[in-house]
């Protein structure tokens, strides 16, 4: 049960939620049956693995729940449903008679109804539906509400005849390996959730959205012929505390991938980038795989000062994919692609090192960084006064007053190179302590922007949030600007010119 923890270490989790059970088992009946007289099936044993894992990772034995009396004419018992809501996680467990059973995709669409009301079917992204894929399932055939989450393949294509090989002991010794490996992955990814579901309060609907302190790394998606290794090193990286994305599947159309990929970048310090024999996957929309798009978009972060990027190709690799062979020549000789990152042909091992050596250097880094915060927390508080160029005469009163009252104020640059005039614009919104938006000269369009950079600023690099932001409504007036509000900040209305009390209400919060 997910319960509180206490002084009894024989407690799980959580009661905040009021979960009687923490996980249940969604399944073919005929995927329980066992090839081999005498042994458990696959699912009685996947069962009986994750609880003894899961047991270990937390401390406390988990109360997972299945029904054993599961018959193969599929019929569907209200009985189970009415569980639903007493349960933290799900677990569905794709096979193709998974995908054709009335009773099970069912049981998904029920359990999403269940979550919406106690608590949300997602947690800052995360689904709270894991799913466990035991035989290939093309994903049009997935559960249309679980088919963007992504799923943990017990299985691997043989690279010679093309076929699924299940993984499981009594496939062999590489494929018991394998299976326990991936059930590693599953429980880990399932105590992380469950430790989430702890810190909780009471929720009723909605999907949660949860502060993540844990630094992020960008582990781009690749070909199918290296999907092991990125196993190998997401979960090294997990292990050792970090937050690896993309933490779901990304859209398949070109433009939708690019976007999403790049607001997950902006997240991350650092993005790792593993290049191997196969071009990969090309998403609607465009004539370049997704490998070859991930390393384009991080390639402009990068420019932007913004990430550090690692670049690994498998050594010994040979390909007679004209595609793959200009793509990695490209990645070798490119100034633009080389931007920010460094480029690597060594083993697996020698990547970790190199990657755990880059984030450490980035730790020292922001230790440096908050030492000079601490240094400076004499100092007077940094104001950044964003303002449309044409309005920087008209801003010198307002400039003028906040400076006489303690504030030091930091104008927007608007000459010099665009690159760096973005840099010192992003760098002022990471270093200033409130922000001010001059709403003058400015058009809508101007503003937008404006305040979609605030919503950035985590993704700037900015370790704490603003003490208070402010927008200063100046001439031309308009209806729109007249009725301007948003919530979390100040509407200072200065239509009819500056005078000191307006700026009353922002600088108390200063």
């Amino acid at each position: 049960m997910v319960r509180k923890v206490s002084g009894n270490s024989n407690t799980a989790l959580t009661d905040l939620m009021d979960f009687k059970k923490d996980i249940l088992i969604s399944y073919a009946h005929i995927d329980d049956e066992s090839l081999m007289e005498g042994q458990k099936g696959w699912i009685s044993e996947f069962h009986r693995s994750l609880e003894v894992r899961l047991s270990q990772l937390m401390g406390a034995r988990p109360v997972i729940w299945r029904d054993p009396k599961l018959q193969g004419n599929d019929f569907f018992g209200e009985e189970i449903v009415d569980q639903f809501p007493e349960v933290a996680l799900l677990i569905s467990i794709l096979s193709p008679r998974y995908v054709r059973s009335e009773w099970c995709t069912k049981e998904v669409g029920e359990f999403i109804k269940a979550a919406q009301e106690n608590g949300g079917f997602k947690l800052r992204n995360k689904s709270r539906i894991f799913k466990v894929i035991k035989t290939p399932i093309p994903l049009e055939d997935h559960p249309e509400a679980i088919r963007e989450t992504l799923g943990y393949e017990f299985f691997k294509l043989d690279p010679e005849t093309g076929r699924p090989k299940e993984f499981g002991k009594i496939y062999g010794p590489e494929a018991e390996l394998a299976y326990w490996e991936k059930l590693d992955d599953l429980a880990h990814d399932i105590t992380d959730l469950l430790n989430q579901l702890q810190k909780m309060g009471p929720q009723v609907g909605g999907d949660v959205a949860l502060n993540d302190d844990a630094v992020a790394v960008y582990l781009a998606q690749t070909s199918y012929d290296l999907r092991e290794y990125r196993d190998n090193i997401k979960r090294e990286l997990q292990e050792h505390g970090y937050r690896v994305l993309p933490d779901q599947h990304l859209p398949l159309i070109a433009p939708d991938f690019i976007s999403e990929s790049a607001q997950l970048m902006d997240q991350c310090e650092v993005a790792i980038h593993l290049i191997g024999e196969n071009y990969g996957i090309i998403p609607e929309g465009s004539q370049k795989s997704v490998v070859e798009l991930q390393n384009e978009t991080a390639a402009q972060k990068s420019k932007e000062g913004k990430l550090k990027r690692l670049i690994w190709f498998s050594p010994h690799t040979e390909t007679e994919d004209e595609r793959q062979i200009n793509f990695v020549e490209h990645l070798k000789t490119s100034e633009l692609m080389h931007e920010g990152a460094d480029l690597f042909e060594n083993s697996l091992e020698d990547l970790k090192y190199a990657i755990h050596d880059q984030l450490a250097a980035l730790k020292k880094e922001e230790q440096k960084e908050e030492e000079k915060v601490e240094e400076g927390d004499d100092l007077p508080p940094q104001i950044y006064l964003l303002c449309d160029q044409k309005d920087l005469d008209d801003v010198i009163p307002l400039e003028d007053y906040l400076f006489e009252q303690g504030y030091d104020v930091i104008l927007p640059v608007f000459e010099g190179d665009e690159q760096q005039v973005r840099i010192d614009h992003q760098e002022n919104l990471k270093a200033c302590d409130a922000v001010i938006i001059y709403y003058g000269a400015g058009n809508e369009l101007w503003m937008r922007s404006k305040t979609r950079d605030l919503m950035k600023i985590a993704g700037y690099g900015r370790k704490k949030p603003l003490n208070t932001k402010a927008v200063y409504l100046a001439p031309p007036m308009n209806p729109r600007k007249e009725r301007f509000r948003a919530q979390g900040m100040t509407a200072i209305n200065g239509s009819d010119g500056f005078a000191p009390e307006l700026m009353q209400p922002f600088t108390e919060k200063l």
